[in-house]
């Protein structure tokens, strides 16, 4: 219920806007043989490779206007949404909150890697005890067929080894620690080594985190046989700047959600019939993103993200726009 100071304080102008404001939300198999490569994570899932949206009515908009001003008084109070998933007929929802000042969804891109090195343990760990909607990371597999978190298809950057890590046992990179990162003195050293898959999803599945996955290497199907088997499938998105592998993950799960980066018009309507979906447009400043083109990705059935919210303006200015979810490589107290 929005309070009569909120109401004052939000003045005739936010209404105005919300006369204006339009509704929004929306809709939505292989059989080739499973390849076993010797146990441990990810090398056992080898496999060679109607949605729902809804648009804010003019009560949200109200709300989310009277939020928007309060965190304006009182900058603390950005909250991320509840990780609790409500299942729905076919998928469980996790877009079951709507996406508001005080309900962000709210993406920690590789971990809060302002706090640690990214895509390490202590990153991802920072991001759940903080509560973020989703942490996000990358998945690549080494020459033994382990699947671990790596932005990058060589060690170079982060660990200060130019060697591929598909070229690299996992053993051999287990014994790799980082080189670079913030914080790197603040956590215990078992921690500062490349993660394994498993030990990512882990942490999402005892923090209620939803599991944004980025597929770096042909590893879609077996991502999510692992999903499945730890019960996150529908809780997880899976999320590819290759659309390739965005189509692999539909023919192996109706159930997790799809999200293409930097999509186009022409892969917007594939995605569209792959169902229950979403994108980031190929735009890197907000300005260049018409009110018409997010509205254009909602009318198709489609949730939109850009990338990033690294500062509380630009957070306030995607809820104004709005988005569904939204990514940061800053931000860490919600």
């Amino acid at each position: 219920m929005i309070t009569e100071r909120a109401k004052k304080t939000c003045g005739s102008s936010f209404r105005r806007r919300a006369e204006i404001c339009d509704a929004a939300v929306s809709k939505p198999n292989d059989n080739t043989p499973i390849l076993r490569a010797p146990s441990g994570n990810g090398a056992a899932y080898l496999r060679p490779p109607k949605h729902n949206t809804t648009r804010p009515t003019r009560r949200d908009f109200l709300l989310n206007a009277a939020a928007l001003t309060g965190l304006f008084l009182l900058p603390s109070v950005l909250r991320p949404a509840t990780a609790a998933a409500k299942p729905s007929s076919k998928n469980a929802d996790i877009f079951a909150v709507p996406n508001t000042a005080k309900t962000l969804r709210f993406i920690a891109h590789r971990g809060s890697h302002s706090l640690a090195p990214e895509n390490s343990i202590p990153a991802f760990e920072e991001s759940a005890k903080r509560g973020f909607w989703a942490i996000e990371t990358d998945v690549r597999i080494t020459k033994d067929g382990h699947f671990v978190c790596c932005h990058d298809a060589t060690l170079k950057k982060m660990f200060g080894v130019n060697e591929r890590i598909a070229d690299l046992t996992l053993e051999e990179i287990k014994k790799l620690p980082f080189t670079r990162g913030n914080g790197r003195e603040n956590y215990p050293a078992e921690k500062l080594r490349p993660p394994l898959f498993s030990e990512y999803l882990e942490i999402c599945q005892k923090h209620g985190s939803v599991p944004f996955i980025e597929i770096k290497d042909d590893v879609t199907a077996g991502v999510i046989r692992m999903l499945r088997d730890m019960k996150l499938e529908e809780r997880a998105v899976i999320s590819s700047t290759k659309f390739a592998h965005i189509e692999v993950a539909r023919k192996e799960s109706k159930k997790v959600f799809l999200h293409h980066i930097f999509s186009d018009g022409e892969h917007m309507k594939k995605l569209a019939r792959l169902g229950y979906a979403g994108l980031s447009h190929k735009r890197t400043e907000l300005d260049d993103i018409a009110a018409a083109l997010v509205g254009k990705t909602h009318k198709a059935g489609l949730r939109v993200c850009l990338r990033a919210g690294d500062t509380k303006e630009t957070v306030l200015k995607m809820l104004d726009m709005g988005l569904d979810y939204i990514p940061t490589n800053a931000i860490i107290n919600l």
